[in-house]
């Protein structure tokens, strides 16, 4: 390979890793899920400015960037509409069986 004037030689190492983390989920997520385990709800939170409703509910409105707490969480109701969908064919590591499979993901 040829260097060009004022280029410098690289070199590049590649490998794979794994690499496990832990995070804290937040008090929206906790409500989120807690909410979903224990009363069968599925939570929201609405934005105080636009009104725009975020499940799982975010920390800060996607909109007005308006920070939103678990005071700001409604309850939605269980139907709705599948707008979209697609699979993520990478493996994910299901928590349930330790087995890896494709992640399904949709829009409603």
């Amino acid at each position: 390979m040829s260097k060009k004037k004022g280029q410098e030689k690289f070199f590049e190492i590649k490998w794979k890793t794994d690499l496990p983390y832990r995070y804290s989920i937040g008090k929206l997520a906790v409500k989120f899920f807690e909410e979903l385990k224990e009363n069968k709800k599925i939570m929201g939170s609405k934005c105080s400015k636009c009104g725009k409703v975020h499940s799982p509910p975010r920390a800060v409105c996607a909109e007005c960037f308006i920070e939103m707490t678990v005071e700001d969480m409604v309850e939605l109701s269980p139907r709705g509409t599948l707008e979209g969908f697609t699979v993520i064919n990478y493996p994910f590591t299901d928590p349930a069986t330790g087995g890896l499979r494709p992640f399904p993901y949709g829009y409603a």
